[in-house]
């Protein structure tokens, strides 16, 4: 009678020992050759890891598109303004350099009016440094969802092209949306025209 667990053969036993060892054998050469990849290509691999997730890109809205929190950079109060009044969020925050606060303070006041939640002003030092609206713009975000926010989007409209770049990049490693409001300017009203305002969701988030 054999002593062998389930009383196989020592043939079949050897065979298993066999396939053990291979399959031990595999796996280790496979996880030495990711490790050696991984760290002579980091750079590929840190890219592929923060790849782009937003496959939608440029799409219009729908009716049942709604974010709870938004925010803007800031360059003149009207297309934010606008935006409010369409969305009706329930919580806003404002990125704006030392020139254009005033026109921030205009929006968080038409935003209280509104019943809606200002989280504040953030001025930027330097509007030309993207990485300070990045930095900002993570803050306000984070701020909201503390707050209640689900939904976030940045309308990146306003504010000096390297603000709009630091915000869409804040808003594509968080998770959000990113807004913009395309419209006329009327020469004769000197301001943009509500009637041709329309909004565009440049990216959406998977």
């Amino acid at each position: 009678m054999t002593s062998n667990l389930f009383g196989w053969s020592d043939a079949v036993w050897g065979v298993i020992d066999q396939v053990s060892i291979l399959f031990g054998i595999a796996t280790g050469v496979t996880w030495f050759i990711g490790l050696v990849l991984a760290f002579i290509k980091r750079d590929v691999l840190k890219r592929w890891l923060f790849r782009n997730h937003f496959p939608h890109v440029g799409d219009s809205l729908t009716t049942d598109d709604h974010w709870d929190g938004l925010i803007f950079t800031v360059s003149k109060a009207e297309l934010p303004i606008i935006v409010l009044q369409r969305l009706r969020p329930s919580h806003i925050g404002l990125i704006a350099s030392e020139q254009s606060r005033s026109q921030a303070e205009i929006i968080r006041q038409k935003a209280e009016t509104m019943g809606i939640q200002c989280h504040g002003i953030e001025c930027v030092n330097n509007p030309d440094d993207p990485a300070e609206t990045r930095e900002r713009t993570h803050a306000l975000i984070n701020c909201m969802r503390t707050s209640g926010a689900t939904r976030c989007a940045v309308d990146v409209t306003g504010g000096k092209t390297p603000m709009s770049l630091g915000a869409f990049m804040a808003a594509e490693e968080t998770g959000s949306s990113t807004l913009y409001l395309a419209s006329r300017y009327d020469d004769e009203l000197k301001r943009p025209d509500p009637l041709s305002s329309r909004i565009h969701c440049i990216s959406r988030p998977e």
